[in-house]
């Protein structure tokens, strides 16, 4: 055997002493039990930390201005250019 085989195996080892490890733990009874007691409690441990929230005053009074000259720039009915370069372009294509 060469060393990248013996290398390639004990690899394999590690990694199936890893997920088995890991498996393990998830279903040990002490983890179950964590569990349900966690899924038991969740209102009580909810309600016990928004006791510890501050409430925060508000302080954005008057923050926000409104612009009341935003419609009346909108309604102005200004001349649109936009086609005036399809007029141009056609007067240079025809004088060609």
């Amino acid at each position: 055997m060469n060393i990248s085989k013996i290398f390639t195996v004990i690899i394999f080892f590690f990694i199936l002493f890893f997920y088995f490890k890991v498996y393990e733990s998830y279903i040990s009874d002490k983890n179950i039990d964590n569990i349900k007691n966690n899924r038991k409690n969740v209102d009580k441990i909810l309600n016990n930390n928004m006791i510890e929230i501050p409430v925060l005053q508000n302080d954005t009074n008057d923050v926000i201005e409104f612009n009341s000259g935003y419609n009346l720039e909108i309604n102005k009915k200004s001349e649109r250019k936009f086609w005036n370069l399809f007029k141009r372009n056609d007067k240079k294509s025809s004088d060609n």
